[in-house]
């Protein structure tokens, strides 16, 4: 009996032992409890901490997902992660991927040694933990100024097949016509596993026009925003041929490209036939992928068409035309670009996009207006001044395949900011 009684007491006090250590704080600071309309990004701007050092005190994995009454500890000062390795603090112009080839790792270390549940936001000022030694004393990437004229492509040049990231090295190309063979097209670039993007405004006569692409690998031909020609897949030296009517005047033409391995190379060249076709019930000209090219997720997936205007109500003819890798732009108190004002302007961004059939989160934030539609429906819409930088989400249930994706947005006053960007649920 005095075994048994023992064995109880010795039980007891195990457990008594257990719920001491359960109920101890899971870091030391003040305790924020979650209000309407809060986020990560606002609680953590309030206190003067940094973001990663809030959601790694309270073990949250998506910054995104806190709820009303959550009670949030907020660490003293401005933790940032422990020094095991190096310590970068992002800049304009950085994304996860460019900052992880300047360290010579993978922006999915870096995003697992911070925490980061989405690769493609970070923010300006941010104290990012870099894993592994210092990078080599190499410079950075640089970019030449983009043509002045259209007589000559721009072309950025990328590490990997997928143009992520922000390129290694911009530079203008007298045309698209490369043999590189077994050699690389720069020095600062590997043979293999590459990508380039050749962006030129051409002004055309007006008529039908047959444009020409033979590359190995693969390619897609955009004209205005528009995906005319895909051939995006492994292929020997194909040549590939759509005819497109296009109206007089300037017509925005960007090439893709990747290589993946062996040979590399890449032929464009467009020629007009005649006079535009007389219209019939039916159009005569489709921008049809080639066939099976989108049987696989980033085959029709490309470049946002971003028009930006002078005025915040995207009213009018866009002042500026361009292609945008990605929505994700702090521009503060500046002007976005040379001939758009730093205040009361308004963009718009348009993408083909490929999902597999699941439940997705659309994302958006921004200062001040934003609107978000999918297919044609409208699924976000906060076109009002918001200086606080409040994200916005909505989840979608959305069918395997290519769906269009358009982001409205307008700067009112004070600073500038955008992002946008969906997880799969």
């Amino acid at each position: 009996m005095k075994k048994i009684v023992i064995g109880l007491l010795l039980i007891s006090m195990v457990l008594l032992s257990n719920a001491v250590v359960q109920a101890r704080p899971i870091a030391q600071g003040t305790v924020h409890i979650v209000q309407p309309g809060d986020t990560m990004f606002s609680i953590a701007r309030r206190y003067g901490v940094d973001v990663t050092a809030l959601a790694r005190a309270n073990n949250i994995l998506n910054p995104n997902h806190i709820y009303v009454g959550q009670r949030l500890v907020v660490p003293s000062g401005n933790a940032a992660p422990p020094a095991v390795g190096n310590i970068y603090v992002v800049k304009a112009g950085d994304t996860l991927y460019s900052i992880a080839r300047y360290y010579g790792t993978t922006a999915w270390a870096i995003a697992q040694a911070n925490g980061l549940y989405n690769l493609n936001h970070i923010y300006i000022g941010q104290r990012l933990q870099i894993p592994g030694a210092a990078p080599a004393a190499t410079p950075r990437p640089t970019t030449v100024a983009p043509p002045s004229t259209s007589t000559a492509w721009q072309g950025e040049y990328y590490v990997g097949k997928e143009l992520a990231g922000s390129p290694l090295f911009v530079r203008n190309d007298a045309a698209v016509n490369f043999q590189w063979g077994q050699r690389s097209p720069d020095t600062r670039l590997n043979t293999d596993q590459f990508s380039v993007r050749w962006t030129r405004t051409i002004n055309f006569q007006g008529g039908l026009y047959r444009f020409t692409v033979t590359a190995d690998d693969g390619a897609r031909i955009w004209v205005d925003g528009v995906l005319a020609l895909d051939a995006w897949g492994l292929q020997p030296g194909s040549k590939q041929e759509v005819d497109i009517t296009l109206t007089a005047g300037s017509h925005l033409v960007v090439i893709d490209y990747f290589e993946d391995t062996g040979a590399a190379a890449i032929q464009f060249s467009f020629k007009r036939l005649g006079a535009a076709p007389v219209p019939t019930a039916t159009p005569s000209v489709t921008f049809t992928p080639t066939p099976g090219s989108s049987s696989t997720p980033g085959a029709t997936d490309g470049a946002w068409l971003g028009e930006y205007f002078g005025n915040r109500d995207l009213s009018g003819t866009p002042t500026v035309t361009r292609m945008d890798s990605f929505i994700g732009f702090e521009w503060n108190q500046a002007a976005p670009m040379d001939g758009i004002p730093s205040d009361g302007f308004s963009a718009r961004w348009t993408r083909k996009l490929w999902l597999y059939e699941d439940n997705y989160a659309f994302c958006a934030r921004a200062d001040d207006g934003v609107r978000v539609t999918v297919n044609g429906q409208r699924i976000i819409d906060e076109w009002h001044g918001s200086p606080g930088y409040p994200n916005y989400c909505v989840e979608v249930e959305m069918l395997k395949g290519t769906h269009t994706l358009q982001v409205e947005y307008y700067e009112d006053g004070g600073n500038a900011l955008i992002y946008v960007w969906w997880e799969r649920r």
